[in-house]
């Protein structure tokens, strides 16, 4: 594996990207060949890119291979090593509170593409109540994790976020004690190096603020979780970038 991409940039070396469990099989699940070859249209000969997700990618071609019977699939012709990309630190971590799970995957997908690192699920007083399938390995995990994988594929991304099983408010607070909440009226600002705890629309309680050394303002309109969610993976994401101020 080499590091670094030697002046390749993901995002420009393919007309698609997929992220895959291994970055050396030359074979494409049915699922990913539905995605390129009746979705997106593509066909052998056309170049894409393979990454794992955890920063290795490499470039391949399509090609047309007999599956017996007269059938034929797509597969891969590795074009170059397998590069690895470095992450960029700070990372950045989300306690986002559960709203409706429709509303969590189009968070998840903006988050993806914003270059989150890790995104916990939480519930608090006044989120969702909903938990059964989002324990590790639950249904509705599994669901909101390929939601990532498509984003990720779709921006090209070398890294996919952690998404974490549901946990509590207080768990969150205790596994990152320097962490900070958003609230209307906070007294600080986002910063790099800290966690973010994004909760309901409802709000914390007074006694969930309380777990938080720093309440974070996002300016004096009250936004939905998931906007809320969207605009703290922005700022954290250009800061991080060297594109703010």
């Amino acid at each position: 594996m080499l590091s670094g991409s030697g002046g390749q940039i993901l995002a420009l070396s393919g007309v698609a990207h997929v992220i895959v469990d291994d970055i050396s099989t030359v074979e494409l699940s049915e699922e990913d060949q539905h995605h390129l070859g009746t979705v997106r249209r593509l066909r052998s000969g056309d170049s894409i890119t393979l990454g794992d997700g955890s920063g290795g990618w490499r470039t391949a071609v399509l090609r047309l291979r007999e599956k017996g019977r007269g059938r034929k699939r797509l597969g891969l012709e590795f074009t170059s090593e397998v590069f690895s990309e470095s992450r960029e630190e700070p990372p950045i971590i989300i306690g986002f509170c559960l709203p409706s799970l429709d509303r969590a995957s189009w968070a998840l997908q903006k988050m993806t593409e914003l270059g989150v690192d890790r995104v916990c699920l939480l519930h608090s007083q006044y989120s969702s109540t909903r938990q059964a399938g989002l324990e590790e390995g639950g249904r509705e995990l599994v669901r909101l994790q390929k939601v990532m994988r498509e984003a990720g594929m779709q921006c090209r991304a070398a890294f996919l976020p952690r998404l974490e099983p549901i946990t509590s408010l207080e768990s969150f607070a205790e596994t990152y004690p320097t962490c900070g909440a958003c609230t209307l009226g906070g007294d600080s600002l986002l910063e790099l190096d800290t966690p973010v705890a994004v909760g309901p629309e409802g709000g914390f309680t007074y006694s969930e603020l309380e777990l938080f050394s720093r309440k974070i303002d996002l300016g004096r309109n009250i936004l939905r979780s998931e906007t809320a969610a969207v605009v703290v993976s922005g700022v954290l994401s250009l800061q991080r970038a060297g594109l703010l101020g």
